[in-house]
């Protein structure tokens, strides 16, 4: 086994679940000791609720070229039990019972044997490597990580599905929505003409709601619904959790303002009260082609020996928060596939080609300069 797929293996065998990420933490900060670096932990888990802060680490270079941040979350969304890999046929899966967490562990295994390869041959630009905390529960460590003293110029993060040489290029802003129904509680098999359902109320509100896919760049969610005590009450309480996504701003208002005038048609209909909020999770960027991280993803993709994929995706990651702090960045895809699900997989032959791709990226932004 190579040393880079030992890495990814012994990375992903360790639970790392949003909120829990310290034991996985504390492996990339021994790592990096031994390694001869001094990572720095910073205080954000004050902030995010994460039991440890994002790590990070600066190589100085040698003074040439365009300094480089390249970040990775360490975080995975929540496991069912202990994680074993398998490798099989050149791909690695998890044995079945739980996600993989490629999702991005295959990103922080680039990153370190990345910063093993520059403390050997250090590179003519500087590097500034991040790995991130619950990235998976909002980009929290993206936004509570100061870049405002960071003297890169270009961000990079390893975040996408699909085979290396695409380059994401726009994502989409998402907004929260919560709506909270009120209604009368009575016995329902006494007395239900006394009472006004707020389940009933919430319901229609769904039913009248347009969602999934609204077009080529908006989409809908209505992601969990609670309420009710008991079979023979009529619930009075009733909450619905759900999402937009567009990375156009316009549409996203539009389809905000559809998903609350469901709810209030919803709670009039059946004579409830409803109390709403929505919450930006983060906002969109598109960067053109012209864009410098772009141009460098590009250079370092055609250096590999692929032709590199301009693309706009309609998840978010830690880029767009990079993004909206200064940063220009894109995310580069990483291989892994099925994310967030026990059939995850990733290809060995991809693992091996991100990292070149990495290596390219440092390469290719020590001989550029703006």
């Amino acid at each position: 086994m190579d040393d880079l797929l030992e890495l990814f293996i012994k990375l992903v065998e360790i639970p790392s679940p949003s909120g829990h990420e310290r034991a996985v933490a504390d492996f990339i900060l021994g790592y990096l000791r031994e390694l001869g670096y001094e990572p720095y932990e910073d205080a954000s888990a004050a902030s995010t609720g994460a039991d440890c802060g994002n790590v990070r680490v600066r190589v100085a270079g040698r003074g040439q070229g365009t300094p480089l941040l390249i970040a990775a979350h360490i975080d995975t969304v929540p496991v069912a039990g202990p994680v074993r890999a398998v490798v099989e046929d050149g791909v690695v899966r998890s044995a079945g019972e739980t996600i993989l967490g490629a999702d991005d562990k295959g990103a922080v295994a680039i990153l370190l044997r990345l910063l093993a390869e520059l403390k050997d041959n250090p590179p003519g630009c500087a590097v500034e490597a991040v790995f991130t905390t619950s990235e998976e529960v909002g980009l929290r460590g993206a936004k509570a990580y100061d870049v405002s003293d960071s003297p890169a110029r270009a961000g990079f993060v390893f975040d996408s599905s699909g085979a290396p040489g695409t380059i994401i290029t726009s994502a989409p802003t998402q907004r929260t929505l919560t709506a909270r129904f009120h209604g009368v509680a009575a016995h329902a098999g006494i007395a239900p003409e006394a009472g006004r359902s707020a389940i009933v109320a919430a319901s229609k509100a769904v039913a009248a709601m347009p969602l999934g896919r609204i077009d080529e760049q908006t989409t809908a969610n209505i992601g969990v619904i609670e309420g009710g005590e008991a079979t023979n009450v009529v619930p009075e309480w009733c909450e619905l959790r759900g999402e937009a996504r567009s990375r156009d701003e316009a549409r996203l208002a539009a389809q905000l303002g559809r998903m609350l005038d469901a709810c209030t048609l919803g709670a009039s209909d059946v004579g409830v009260d409803v109390t709403t909020s929505v919450v930006e999770e983060y906002r969109a960027f598109a960067l053109p082609a012209d864009a410098l991280p772009v141009r460098l993803a590009s250079a370092a993709v055609r250096r590999i020996g692929k032709e590199p994929q301009l693309a706009a995706t309609g998840g978010g990651s830690d880029v767009n928060v990079f993004n909206e702090k200064g940063l220009p960045s894109v995310n580069l895809s990483l291989g892994m596939e099925r994310v967030h699900t026990h059939d995850e997989f990733i290809r060995v032959a991809h693992l091996h080609e991100a990292y070149d791709l990495a290596r390219a990226l440092v390469d290719v932004a020590s001989a550029t300069t703006e």
